[in-house]
C-alpha cells in the first residue's frame, strides 16, 4: 500500500473513532430521567417548587431532560396505589416532603433500587429512614431540621415574655412531632414553661384540638406534623380569636398571617434537596450522600402581632430574617 493511500486510510479510521466519541457523548448528554414527586401536605408545595427550580438550575429541564410524575397533591387514600405505579415504572428517583409519605415510600421501595431523596423531615433516624446522619446506608437521604424545637419555643417566649403554658397537640403515631415534643419536653422546664399537649390521630380530633384551646393556654405551639400542619390556617383563625401567640415550623406560614417561625425557608430547603438529587443522578448513591441539615431562619409577623395586642421587642425585630409588616 503506498504511503498517500496509507494516509487516506488512516484518516478515515481516526474520523470515524471521532464521529462515534461525539456519537456517544451526545447519547449521553440526552440522557432522560423520570422523577416521582410524593407530597401529601399541601403547606409543603413550596418545598416541590424549590426542587424543580433547582433541578432546572442544574440542567434538568421538564420536558428534555426530565419528567416529573405527580407534581400535584397525592391524597393520602392513593397514595399507595401510586407508589406502587411509580416503582412499577422503574422511575429513576422518588422525592418526597414529609415523615407519613416517606414511610410509605421505603415500604413501596422495600427490596429495589429506587434511590429517595426527602426534604424536610424532624427525625430521619429515629424514623428509621438512614441508621445515620452520616451514612445513611440505605436507599434514602435528605434533609434533616435539626433539634430546634427548643430554639423555636425559646424564641416564641422572647417575643412574648409573659407566656406560662403552651398548647401543643401532636400525632403520637407521627414520628416527626414526636421527636419535636421529645426535645420541647426537656427544653420546657429550663425556660420556666408548661406543655399542654393532647394527642390527636385523626383530621376529626385536630378540628376538637383547635375548637377546644384550654383557657389556661397563653399560646400554640405546632410541630412539624402533617395531620396538624395541613390545618395550620384554622388554628392561626382561632388564635387571632383567642389572642394567642402562635408558632409554626414553616417559614412560608408567616407569610400567610402565623405570628412566629423558626426553621427552613420551603424553597431554599427544596433546592438543597435538587443539589443531592443532581448527585446521586450522577452515580453516588444515596447510602453515601450523609443527610444534610436545612439553615433556619426567624420569622415575625408584626401584623399579627398587632392584631393579637402583642408588642415585639425591639432587639428581637433586629435579630428577624424575615419581617412581615
Amino acid at each position: 500500500m503506498n504511503k498517500s493511500l496509507h494516509k487516506s486510510w488512516k484518516a478515515i479510521l481516526i474520523g470515524l473513532v471521532v464521529i462515534s466519541l461525539a456519537l456517544t457523548a451526545c447519547g449521553d448528554s440526552q440522557k432522560t430521567y423520570t422523577i416521582g414527586i410524593v407530597n401529601v401536605v399541601s403547606v409543603l408545595d413550596n418545598t416541590v417548587q424549590g426542587f424543580i427550580t433547582g433541578m432546572t438550575d442544574l440542567g434538568y429541564i421538564e420536558g428534555e431532560n426530565v419528567t416529573y410524575i405527580h407534581k400535584e397533591i397525592i391524597a393520602m387514600d392513593d397514595l399507595d396505589s401510586v407508589l406502587q405505579d411509580m416503582v412499577k415504572a422503574d422511575v429513576d428517583l422518588l422525592m418526597t416532603t414529609s415523615t407519613t409519605a416517606a414511610k410509605a415510600i421505603q415500604e413501596a421501595t422495600a427490596g429495589t433500587e429506587i434511590p429517595v431523596v426527602f426534604g424536610t423531615l424532624a427525625d430521619p433516624v429515629g424514623a428509621g429512614f438512614v441508621e445515620s446522619l452520616k451514612q445513611p446506608g440505605g436507599n434514602m437521604t435528605g434533609l434533616v431540621i435539626g433539634a430546634q424545637d427548643d430554639r423555636r419555643l425559646g424564641w416564641l417566649l422572647d417575643i412574648d415574655p409573659a407566656i406560662e403554658q403552651v398548647y401543643v397537640p401532636y400525632n403520637p403515631d407521627d414520628p416527626a412531632p414526636v421527636a419535636g415534643l421529645t426535645t420541647l419536653k426537656e427544653a420546657a422546664p429550663k425556660l420556666g414553661v408548661e406543655l399542654i399537649t393532647p394527642e390527636i390521630r385523626t383530621p376529626d380530633e385536630v378540628i376538637a384540638a383547635i375548637e377546644n384551646i384550654p383557657a389556661e393556654a397563653d399560646a400554640i405551639y405546632l410541630l412539624a406534623d402533617s395531620l396538624v400542619s395541613a390545618r395550620a390556617s384554622d388554628f392561626l383563625e382561632a388564635a387571632l380569636e383567642l389572642q394567642l401567640p402562635i408558632s409554626d415550623p414553616s417559614m412560608d406560614n408567616i407569610e400567610k398571617g402565623l405570628l412566629t417561625s423558626y426553621g427552613p425557608v420551603q424553597v431554599n430547603s427544596g433546592k438543597q434537596v435538587a443539589r443531592l438529587a443532581d448527585q446521586i443522578l450522577k452515580g453516588i448513591k444515596p447510602s453515601d450522600l450523609p443527610v444534610e441539615t436545612a439553615e433556619s431562619y426567624l420569622g415575625i409577623n408584626l401584623k399579627t402581632a398587632e392584631a393579637i395586642g402583642l408588642q415585639i421587642p425591639e432587639d428581637i425585630l433586629r435579630q428577624a430574617d424575615i419581617v412581615v409588616r
